[in-house]
């Protein structure tokens, strides 16, 4: 007994430290297996919902590919492609936030009008190579937003890139749809670009933009300090990469908890095996053994041993039971042998059958582990079958579960051999990697067991297939459903539509079903009588020529209300018989009835235009972006006296007629109204120039011109309305003048008021005084007194009335211009000289003239009492013993120069410029009333001349120059100038 417990206790020891060994290298398996199969979740995880960001993206590349497969969009130009992407906009709204055209050059045009240049954005390469860009998130140009862009080539029939159709989402839309992603409690996904900078998050991860590198690290750590398991995944087509997240915690307390769970699991069984071992009793256990010790033998190979001792009870039976037992044991090793060879041989048929299937073969056990896997499975997995051996299903199939496998089983079980189930799966290859497969699945027996057999097949050129097929058939019903269009197939044995997208019925109210009632009746039907031709003539040139040719035609259509709309209608041959014949006809028909009617309205408001700018007064000229004369009115043709033949198109800057400013200048090129409007792009008023019709007759115009631009705000040319204002000018001139010479008139009365009131009240005080002292002379008969007195009252009468006389004189002159006429001007000289002969003779004077056979037009009396007044004064105001006068004339620029020097005092400088003011005598004691210069000033004014005084100073004498003119005025409004002025 001490003995057996001594050995028991020896063979304790090492089994607790077997068993303690076996608990830790469990917990270390079990922990890698746990982390693994983690690991192996997320990555599942993750590839799903990266499938969910990639159909995010589809679904956005699909619109782009749709509308750059467009004819529209492939051959139009950029304001057709602009019209039909602001229509496929706001059907796209409101995931779409905006369409734009990119052309080559990186200029960039939106719908909205906008236009701005991304060659510097550092996507612009890829897209002048042509591919399909998703960019990362960026500041929009055109909006200031945060947005996402997508680009799609625009390839032209003829294989070259055109630009590319791009559309931006904002980054709103993207954070939404990155938070919709389903992620476990505590856990996030997180969308980061090639930057590492974060898009969208499901939950608290601004940490990541923090993190060096995610290319692929296993555990994180947040700024609160808690760890993270991750895995990365990128995302197709874009530089994104798509970021899982859990907390380890979860990982820890799994593993805790399963490790406890085998540690008292342990213990307990432990502890049972050693209390129930104490309970065994020495006399118990020597029979026993006794019969050990001879299984012992027997199993060392000595197979005639047999339990010899006789023993009682229990220990007989299982002595007799071994010995029975050893001697079956003989014959069945002997069977054994035999059906080992026989099943040696069919193992190695099996394996060679087994190892040369073209499909993967797995063997599997009940729980999902694998037995066996033939060469191909090892090849398709790059496992060696030693690997493979052990491994469970779910090491390799992404979605295995054991409910699944119980369900398979069970249908298997139920219908035995008979059922062989064909499912799709996901394998994943030892590098990672996965591909789909087709698992046919059997049942099989083998050593009295069941287990399942799969042959699995590579799927993966299937599926591509298939996902070719998908995409294509995506693309089409894209593209039929994108169209603005009804998209149709016409059979023409049958006369009947068979095929039409849903347009048919939002644009002309017919569904497709009552479409295919019409039948053959549909053409007659719903197409205009008058338009039936067309389509006859465009089958009977398909039959003919056999030609391919696109058929372009406009048609009216009768809309199920009974409106005729108007449609244009693109046709070709979509199908041809063995003989070449056309069998159906597809075609798309755009509706344009705005478009027509806005032609016909634009052709109304055109010929009105027209008609309207022919019947107006106004003068009007088109000019186009070049300078060319598009356009010119009537009353622009009686302008400029010009056929309009003669002006259009020609350039403006070869107008027959010269212009020039208003002071009769050249006008430069670059000054004139179309370069000031083609340089500023903004409207000119008011610009006056003098166009001349020969050497003494021209117009004044003004000038208003406006800019004219396309859609896209781009110069086209400019639009000027002329006004003929020569008679306003000359208005404005005859206004001025009477507005100068009432200013001179007003004043010259003040001074005249002051001056008559003045000089009439010096003879009257005069002859009111000496009355009074004649009455007191006539009282004391003072004859000689009297005399004197009479004298002084008779001298005060006679100037009063030589004062009067001068004004009566100064009033008259100016009151009418029929008295002018060419006058000779030495003639009317030697007349004044005649008439001043007396004084002249008197004072021993020296009058000369030099005027030789110039002429001058005006009133001969007056001119004759202007020279008059002049040498009079010359000889009056002369101290000199011998007076000299000398009078000389000259023309100049259709004036006569008429000069009148004397060497009489001169005039001072500071009263040269008050010696033609009316009563202003400088020396008063001197003969007259100071009239005289104001009348030769009168004169002057009125002949529309000028008079000016030269002289060096006192005891210089004095030269009067005046300019008077030689031909009669030019225009009528001169004359009445001249004729008003004075008056």
């Amino acid at each position: 007994m001490n003995l057996l417990r001594k050995y028991f206790f020896l063979g304790a020891i090492p089994a607790l430290i077997a068993v303690g060994l076996a608990t830790i290298l469990d917990s270390h398996i079990t922990q890698n297996l746990l982390q693994e199969q983690i690991d192996q979740t997320m990555q599942a995880n993750l590839n799903a919902k990266r499938n969910e960001v990639r159909f995010f993206m589809d679904e956005n590349l699909s619109l782009l590919r749709a509308l750059a497969a467009m004819s529209i969009v492939q051959e139009g130009t950029v304001p057709e492609i602009l019209e039909f992407l602001r229509a496929q906009e706001k059907a796209a709204k409101p995931i779409v936030d905006g369409l734009y055209l990119n052309e080559m050059d990186g200029t960039v045009h939106g719908t909205n009008g906008l236009v701005f240049n991304v060659a510097d954005r550092d996507y612009f390469q890829e897209l002048q190579q042509g591919k399909t860009i998703v960019t990362r998130i960026l500041k929009s140009r055109a909006t200031g937003r945060d947005i996402l862009l997508m680009f799609k080539p625009i390839i032209g029939e003829d294989g070259t890139q055109r630009g590319s159709i791009g559309l931006t989402i904002l980054d709103s839309e993207v954070i939404r749809f990155v938070r919709s992603l389903e992620v476990d409690q505590d856990g996030f996904f997180a969308l980061m670009d090639d930057e590492n900078r974060l898009i969208a998050a499901t939950g608290k991860a601004n940490f990541l933009n923090e993190v060096k590198d995610l290319s692929d690290p296993k555990i994180i750590t947040d700024p609160d300090g808690e760890r993270y398991l991750i895995s990365v995944a990128e995302v197709p087509e874009t530089k994104w990469k798509l970021i899982e997240a859990i907390p380890e915690s979860r990982v820890t307390k799994v593993y805790n908890r399963l490790a406890w769970s085998k540690i008292t699991a342990v213990a307990c069984g432990l502890t049972a095996a050693v209390i129930l071992a104490l309970f065994f009793s020495e006399r118990t256990l020597r029979p026993l053994q006794e019969i050990i010790q001879t299984i012992h033998r027997y199993a060392r190979g000595d197979q005639a041993v047999r339990v010899s001792v006789k023993r009682d009870g229990e220990f007989g039976i299982l002595a007799d039971s071994f010995n029975n037992m050893a001697d079956e044991l003989d014959v069945a090793s002997q069977r054994q042998e035999s059906h080992l060879r026989t099943i040696e041989a069919s193992e190695r048929r099996f394996r060679m059958l087994f190892d040369g299937a073209a499909d993967a073969v797995f063997v599997r056990n009940m729980d999902g582990e694998i037995i066996d896997a033939n060469q191909e499975a090892c090849r398709s997995l790059g496992y060696t079958r030693e690997e493979l051996v052990g491994m469970y299903v779910s090491d390799i199939d992404l979605d295995w579960k054991p409910a699944d496998a119980r369900r398979i089983w069970n249908d298997l079980a139920r219908s035995g051999r008979n059922f062989h189930p064909l499912v799709e799966r996901v394998h994943r290859r030892k590098d990672g990697t996965t591909f789909p497969v087709e698992i046919r699945l059997t049942t099989i027996e083998r050593a009295g067991q069941s287990f399942v057999m799969s042959a699995c097949r590579d799927a993966t050129l299937r599926k591509a297939a298939e996902q070719q097929t998908k995409a294509a058939k995506d693309f089409a019903e894209n593209m039929i459903n994108a169209s603005p269009g009804i998209i149709y197939i016409f059979d023409l044995a049958s006369e009947s539509i068979v095929f039409v997208n849903d347009n048919i019925e939002r644009q002309l109210g017919y569904t497709k079903e009552h479409i295919g009632e019409l039948g053959s009746q549909f053409y007659v039907e719903v197409f205009h009588p008058e338009d039936l031709p067309k389509i006859v003539q465009s089958q009977l040139t398909w039959f003919q020529t056999g030609a391919n040719a696109l058929r372009r035609d406009n048609l009216r259509v009768r809309h199920k209300n009974g409106e005729w709309l108007w449609f244009e209608f693109h046709r070709v041959v979509f199908q041809r018989n063995a003989k070449g014949e056309p069998t159906q006809v597809m075609g798309i028909a755009i509706n344009i009835n705005d478009r027509i009617r806005a032609e016909e309205q634009l052709r109304w408001e055109k010929a009105l235009l027209d008609q309207v700018m022919e019947t107006s007064v106004a003068s009007i000229m088109v000019v186009n972006a070049e300078g060319t004369i598009q356009f010119l009115n009537t009353a622009l043709e009686n302008t400029l006296r010009l056929r309009r033949e003669d002006l259009i198109d020609n350039l403006i800057y070869d107008f027959p007629l010269p212009m020039l400013d208003v002071s009769g200048n050249p006008m430069p090129d670059e000054n004139r109204p179309f370069a000031q409007v083609r340089k500023d792009h903004k409207p000119v008023y008011d610009l006056r120039f003098r166009i001349p019709f020969s050497t003494d007759e021209y117009a004044t115009v003004s000038i208003n011109g406006a800019p004219l631009f396309d859609e896209n705000h781009v110069f086209q040319g400019a639009v000027f309305a002329l006004t003929d204002i020569t008679e306003r000018i000359e208005s404005e001139k005859l206004r001025e003048t009477l507005i100068r010479n009432l200013e001179d008139t007003n004043a010259e009365l003040k001074q005249f008021t002051y001056t008559v009131s003045h000089d009439l009240k010096s003879p009257l005080i005069t002859i009111k005084g000496f009355l009074g002292i004649l009455s007191e002379d006539l009282a004391n008969n003072d004859q000689d007194a009297i005399q004197e007195d009479l004298t002084i009252i008779g001298s005060a009468a006679d100037g009063m009335k030589q004062l009067l006389d001068d004004l009566l004189e100064l009033s008259r002159i100016g009151r009418s211009s029929k008295s002018r006429m060419t006058i000779g001007l030495q003639e009317v000289v030697s007349e004044a000289i005649t008439l001043l002969a007396g004084e002249i003779e008197a004072r021993d004077a020296d009058v000369q003239c030099d005027c030789g056979e110039l002429s001058i037009y005006g009133d001969s009396v007056q001119i004759r009492q202007l020279m008059q007044n002049l040498i009079d004064n010359a000889i009056k105001h002369n101290h000199e013993e011998n007076p000299r006068v000398r009078i000389s004339a000259k023309t100049d620029e259709g004036f006569v120069v008429i000069e009148v020097a004397d060497n009489g005092p001169g005039v001072a400088l500071e009263f040269q410029e008050r010696i033609f003011q009316l009563f202003d005598k400088l020396d008063p004691d001197s003969e007259g009333t100071g009239i005289g210069l104001a009348i030769v000033k009168r004169i002057i004014d009125f002949h529309g001349g000028t008079i000016t005084l030269e002289s060096d100073g006192v005891g210089h004498g004095c030269k009067f120059i005046m300019r008077l003119p030689a031909e009669p005025p030019a225009s009528s409004s001169t004359l009445a100038i001249e004729e008003t002025s004075l008056q």
